[in-house]
């Protein structure tokens, strides 16, 4: 018996994995709209680092000359898809003529969670699903993406200003044995150079005297999922990786990183406290920001820097994989005609797959 539950497709896997293009490849064939599940994607400016696809030009959004909503970000945007004008609220992110979300939301000096992705996603899920097309969770970060699948309740643990004070004055190392005993499996999967990270798990661990990475509780289905995994060796994957970042270096990564001081003053990179962390923003913590920043501040070479990304990078791929590997619900695919069979069987009372669209 079909499932009453909009149906919702979610792709997963380890960076550099393939799944943007996958996501793009399976929207075109079934009249989808991605959304991002990727928590650095949704910080404006910063392209280059966060592997941001390629956005299309004006004209292929629709935006030309005498259009209503041109240019506006909240106003209707019309885009020609299957013959139909679909009007959207808010001007989406474009790529290959493929609406996405979940890109460019806020200011890399603001803070952004997972209650409001989970609070953003389910609302753009239920715009999709009313112009009748097929919403695609795309993504890496684990928890985002099980918010949304699992409609999971975030603990609403508020600041605490002393406890910050004393956990930020610690290193990076300390803080991590600490949570370590707390939260034995978080500590696999946390970045344990993200310091602000660190400092918020264990916040959350304190005030709660449980482990951080098991008070996500799960509440009723909204949706019908099916999950695809991207499965790719650990030789091929790195090779990915160190092209990705060599790529990102050609295009400007260095630049991109001290453009934030000069653009957006609460983001100018600070002389490094103790524990080394560096950046003011949950945004300049991300993997390929912080190194770089240390070579602007003269701590590392470039070529260190560059190696630093990629090891953390590898790091980060791994982390990824270790949290996906725990939901047996993931179809793991190794090739992207695999992924049909799932797919077809998934929406074969919903929808017909174009089997002429090029991906």
């Amino acid at each position: 018996m079909e499932s009453a539950l909009p149906k919702l497709i979610v792709i997963v896997g380890p960076t550099a994995s393939g799944k943007t293009a996958l996501g793009i490849e399976i929207a075109k064939r079934v009249n989808g709209e991605i959304i991002s599940a990727d928590s650095r994607l949704v910080f404006r400016g910063m392209d280059i680092g966060t592997a941001k696809p390629l956005r299309d030009s004006p004209l292929t959004m629709g935006e030309e000359e005498g259009v209503a909503g041109a240019g506006e970000p909240h106003l209707n945007l019309p885009l020609v898809r299957g013959g139909r004008v679909v009007l959207f609220r808010e001007k989406p992110y474009m790529v290959e003529g493929i609406p996405h979300w979940g890109i460019d939301l806020v200011s890399p000096n603001e803070d952004y969670n997972v209650s409001q992705f989970k609070t953003y996603a389910e609302a753009r899920i239920k715009e999709i699903v009313a112009r009748g097309h097929v919403p695609i969770l795309v993504g890496g970060t684990g928890l985002w993406v099980d918010a949304v699948v699992d409609n999971l309740s975030i603990p609403k643990v508020p600041p605490n200003p002393e406890i910050r004070t004393e956990l930020e004055a610690r290193p990076l190392d300390d803080l991590f044995a600490e949570y370590k005993q707390l939260d034995p499996f978080g500590a696999e999967v946390i970045d344990r150079n993200n310091k602000r990270r660190l400092v918020r798990a264990l916040e959350v661990c304190r005030a709660t005297s449980e482990p951080f990475s098991v008070q996500q509780v799960k509440g009723k289905p909204k949706y019908d999922v099916l999950k695809i995994g991207i499965s790719v060796s650990k030789e091929i994957l790195n090779r990915r990786i160190d092209h990705r970042v060599d790529e990102m270096i050609a295009r400007g990564l260095v630049d991109e990183v001290r453009s934030f001081s000069k653009r957006i003053p609460t983001v100018a990179i600070p002389p490094l406290p103790r524990g080394g962390e560096v950046g003011s923003s949950t945004a300049m913590t991300g993997i390929g920001y912080r190194q770089i920043a240390n070579f602007l501040q003269g701590k590392i070479s470039l070529a260190s820097a560059i190696e630093d990304v990629k090891r953390d990078t590898r790091a980060y791929a791994k982390r990824q994989m270790t949290w996906f590997k725990r939901d047996k619900r993931i179809q793991w695919i190794e090739k992207s005609e695999q992924v049909w069979k799932f797919v077809e069987e998934f929406l074969k009372n919903k929808i017909a797959i174009d089997p002429s669209s090029k991906a």
